[in-house]
């Protein structure tokens, strides 16, 4: 059954419109930051109700069973300070792109020394001594598309006529995607996609570059670089709708969430770069065992009942066919502020 999707906002195309060049072609990130981000009418500015289950939401994810996640984090991340030489009291706890009302935890439930969100529109502003958090973040951002021909790396954007979109291919590989192409196989069937996850690069960047130091924790869903070419020959762009997926992304921006896999690699990468330690790639089934073994002797306690609610949670953050595969955490350290 075929989902009906709403109609975007006039407000949102002609938004659009004022991102094409002369000839009508608007670039794909172009696209996805005013879809997802215009001040008023993207996706994640609107006031309606994203995260959580029912009908009117479009997806789910560990946030919405934050009384046990916030337990899990805050054990694991304590631990994580330990080996920085920080304690929880003299660290503030900085929580990146939350939903509004959607953060981890209040203040009055926090062992750290504030409790800090920054927003879509808020400027990136963290602390000297920080553990930095973020929920789906990184696949939120923008991305490139190129598609191969037979012969070459063909990139794609948008165009937008009689209110509707369209695929449209660009004249030239952008700079930012040129870069990609060492790295991209040439024996491949015509119209095998890859989209490239450019923004999320972009964003850790600017994360990792600021000079704090501490822990960083980001819970995503992603892939290595090798299986992000070879595995996903249609590509891992997707929509989703009160929580179907969509497999196109352009037919109502400011209506429907947009994401694809980040790269594991890329964000480790930044990582070292940025003079962090200690870098672990797991599940969130794996993170869970190994970073919250209090939580989880609280949960398994056998004078708890069988069907005890924080025994419910606790299966659906780790059974593989729920959240524990289809999530990963990267986590690191950096114990000194480096030297600019």
């Amino acid at each position: 059954m075929k989902t009906e999707l709403p109609d975007p906002s006039p407000e949102i195309l002609a938004a659009l419109a004022e991102k094409a060049d002369q000839d009508g072609y608007i670039e794909l990130p172009d696209f996805i930051e005013t879809a997802l981000y215009h001040p008023t009418h993207g996706y994640y500015r609107q006031d309606k109700q994203r995260v959580g289950k029912n009908a009117k939401s479009d997806f789910y994810t560990s946030i919405s069973l934050k009384e046990a996640f916030a337990e899990i984090v805050v054990e694991a991340a304590s631990a994580l300070l330990k080996e920085t030489g920080l304690s929880p009291a003299e660290t503030d706890w900085v929580e990146l792109g939350a939903e509004p009302g959607g953060t981890l935890f209040q203040e009055s439930d926090s062992p750290f020394r504030s409790i800090q969100t920054v927003g879509i529109a808020d400027a990136l502003k963290i602390p000297p001594k920080a553990v930095v958090f973020s929920n789906e973040l990184f696949d939120a951002q923008t991305f490139r598309q190129i598609r191969f021909n037979g012969n070459e790396w063909v990139e794609y954007g948008v165009t937008l006529e009689d209110d509707q979109l369209h695929w449209t291919p660009r004249s030239a590989l952008s700079s930012a995607a040129s870069q990609y192409l060492p790295q991209l196989p040439t024996d491949l069937p015509n119209g095998y996609t890859i989209d490239l996850p450019t923004g999320s690069s972009k964003i850790a960047a600017t994360i990792l570059e600021a000079s704090w130091q501490g822990v960083f924790i980001a819970f995503d869903y992603g892939k290595t670089w090798h299986n992000i070419i070879h595995d996903t020959p249609q590509g891992s762009a997707r929509a989703y709708y009160q929580h179907q997926q969509i497999p196109d992304i352009l037919p109502a921006p400011g209506q429907i969430d947009i994401t694809h896999h980040i790269c594991w690699d890329h964000l480790e990468a930044e990582l070292e770069k940025n003079a962090f330690q200690k870098i672990s790639l797991q599940s969130q089934e794996s993170f869970i065992v190994h970073r919250a073994p209090q939580f989880l002797q609280k949960a398994f306690d056998p004078t708890l009942p069988a069907l005890a609610p924080i025994r419910q949670k606790l299966k659906e953050l780790m059974h593989p066919a729920l959240m524990g595969q289809k999530f990963q955490a990267l986590s690191a350290i950096r114990s000194e502020i480096p030297r600019t």
